[in-house]
């Protein structure tokens, strides 16, 4: 029994701790596939979650890490470059030959190595133009990153505002269908009593079932709202969470003038297009400066070693090359005793003889792989070039950069004139809607009290259920005119944020 109560012991810490791990990594995977929101989301938030996450955003931001090395590139390109070099080679003995040179006859095998450490440094117009050009670079990419946040901004803007009119479009349709429930009690307390038809009971219920299904409608226009938010914020987003900013509709004081002075001096994409233009521009500098001469300084250090195979060979290799010296010596203290007239002293043959410490310094001499490297002397050398004719390859470079900039030249305009357009537009379709919201709130004010009056009347018996029907429609109408008119100037005050290229709502402002 105690076995048994130990072995399920185990099992349990071994289930408890399989279920902690199972755990934490189902909320790695969270983290991982996104950052998720719960309860209630400011626009606030809503725009901070999105700059953390979107995806395209992100892409977009992942291009400023490469630029600034564009940038470090450029700066070192002013300074040598360094590189090191090691070999190690295997030289089987044989006869040795060079195309039709004959090398001779190697007694032995040989091991050797070599190492070379090279500076080089180079001048020409790339590196003199190219640190321009990675600089404009690096703010052209710093600008779209701008442009494409500001942009972000705008599409969450918008999908926020769409969720605030599909949420408020289900309040409008369950009025409908409250004031059709309530109607339908007065025209059933009637047609019990036999003061109506029964068609109009009928009639009630119709009214009664289309309200129903706007409901249906608008709660699934509003879970594709919200699916939308989710995909601008790039994060998922629970069916519970509400939407705490609100936004008022308030009367347009800005001028168009100043809105556009706005929009030409600080508008994000705008900066994006003519930090684009610059970076065109000083690419097409670099491109020309391929005709300028360069100059190149080159140096290394070297050293190589080789080592006989054959302890055999290299002594008696060391073994004739001291005889030798023995027998040049005797040769010369002949010459002088049979040619007295030359002079001299008589050398000590003695002295050249092998012995064995000349072995072992032989031996040792020879022990060099692989890294006791004989110095090989220095090596420097400057060279000037002169490109003179590269098969129209530079022709076709420098044409195809200021081809480029000339494009980035007339885009910048584009967008300047894209701007205008947008702004006047804008502008004028934001003062017409917010006109429009004042008439359509007299107007749901007037059918509020219409829809009271008839149902009274038709209580009283006074009216008809057509009648009644009428104001019921029409109020709804006006209820769905007046929020189509809130929310229209919201996105019209939101297009014209983006054509402005900023914030025009205390809201908004940094």
């Amino acid at each position: 029994m105690r076995n048994d109560s130990v072995a399920i012991d185990r099992q349990q810490h071994v289930g408890r701790a399989v279920a902690g791990a199972l755990t934490l990594l189902a909320l790695a995977a969270t983290t991982l596939v996104g950052q998720q929101i719960s309860e209630t989301l400011t626009f606030e938030e809503a725009l901070r979650v999105a700059r953390d996450n979107n995806p395209v955003f992100q892409s977009t931001r992942n291009d400023r890490p490469a630029a600034d090395w564009q940038v470090r590139e450029a700066y070192s390109a002013f300074l040598p470059t360094a590189s090191a070099n090691s070999s190690l080679t295997y030289l089987e003995g044989g006869a040795q030959r060079f195309g039709t040179v004959d090398l001779g006859v190697s007694g032995t095998d040989y091991y050797q190595s070599f190492y070379s450490l090279s500076f080089n440094w180079q001048l020409n117009g790339n590196t003199i133009f190219g640190l321009p050009a990675a600089r404009a670079n690096q703010r052209a990419t710093d600008a779209r990153i701008d442009a494409s946040q500001f942009n972000l901004e705008s599409q969450v803007a918008l999908a926020y505002m769409t969720v605030l009119r599909a949420r408020d479009g289900v309040d409008v349709a369950q009025r409908q269908l409250d004031r059709a429930l309530q109607n339908r009690r007065i025209v059933t307390s009637r047609v019990t009593s036999g003061a109506a038809a029964g068609t109009d009971g009928k009639q009630a219920e119709v009214d009664e079932g289309r309200a129903e299904v706007g409901v249906i409608q608008a709660r699934r226009q509003y879970r594709e709202s919200m699916a939308l938010l989710a995909e601008a914020l790039g994060v998922t987003l629970d069916e519970d969470v509400t939407l705490a900013s609100e936004f008022d509709v308030f009367e347009p004081e800005w001028s168009r003038e100043s809105l556009m002075k706005m929009a030409l001096s600080s508008h994000p994409s705008l900066r994006s297009f003519a930090a684009q233009e610059q970076a065109a521009s000083a690419t097409a500098r670099q491109a020309a400066s391929q005709y300028f001469p360069s100059l190149s300084i080159n140096s290394s250090f070297r050293g190589v070693t080789q080592e006989a195979t054959n302890r055999d060979f290299v002594v008696s290799e060391a073994q004739e090359f001291w005889e030798n010296r023995v027998s040049n010596c005797e040769f010369q203290n002949a010459l002088i005793q049979g040619v007295p007239t030359l002079g001299g002293d008589l050398n000590d043959c003695s002295e050249f003889a092998f012995t064995d410490e000349r072995r072992v310094a032989a031996l040792a001499d020879n022990s060099v792989f692989p890294f006791s490297y004989t110095k090989l002397p220095f090596q420097a050398s400057l060279q000037v070039s002169i490109p003179i004719f590269t098969g129209f390859t530079r022709q076709r470079q420098v044409s195809q950069a200021n081809n480029q900039a000339e494009d980035a030249k007339y885009n910048l305009r584009a967008e300047e004139l894209r701007l205008r357009t947008a702004v006047t537009q804008s502008y004028d379709n934001l003062a017409a809607a917010y006109q429009v919201v004042q008439l359509e709130q007299r107007n749901r004010s007037l059918a509020e009290e219409q829809l009271q009056m008839q149902q009274r009347r038709y209580a009283l018996g006074a009216g008809g259920m057509l009648e009644l029907l009428d104001a019921q429609t029409t109020l709804s109408t006006a209820e769905q005119a007046y929020l189509n008119a809130v929310y229209d100037f919201h996105l019209n005050l939101i297009r014209l944020e983006a054509a402005v290229g900023q914030g025009l709502r205390a809201e908004r402002q940094p």
